[in-house]
């Protein structure tokens, strides 16, 4: 901002502020990181369920925008069948860049060790969207 300041001899000279800079960076960034994020990951998920046919993935739009993702590899499938009589989930609460809830699905096997049966990336914590 500073160098635009200077070249235009003053801040009421260069027509935006720096938050209007900011936050106009930020959106760009966001937009295309999102999007770019989005695809890579349900391409990354697709070759997976090409791979593995016990892979089990679903996922939802809205607006044309990835709106939730659940998935689970072929091992995590066959650990839920052996070991899903209990099973445990946790959530983070919008700790990422998404701003969407990080949900792990997960149980103890018979060593005593965590096993992750799936995971979600949700886009809210209300009740309907974990149904």
């Amino acid at each position: 901002m500073g160098y635009m300041v200077s070249q235009k001899g003053g801040y009421d000279k260069v027509g935006f502020t720096s938050k209007d800079l900011h936050n106009h960076i930020s959106k760009t960034r966001r937009g295309k990181v999102k999007n770019g994020d989005a695809f890579a990951a349900l391409a990354y998920l697709f070759s997976k369920a090409d791979s593995d046919p016990l892979f089990l993935g679903k996922f939802t739009l809205k607006d044309g925008r990835l709106e939730n993702l659940v998935w689970a590899d072929g091992e995590s499938v066959v650990d839920y069948e052996c070991f899903g009589d209990v099973l445990a989930f946790d959530t983070t609460y919008k700790k990422n860049v998404y701003n969407k809830p990080l949900v792990i699905f997960s149980g103890t096997n018979h060593h005593g060790q965590t096993t992750i049966f799936g995971c979600a990336l949700l886009s809210d914590e209300k009740s309907e969207t974990f149904k």
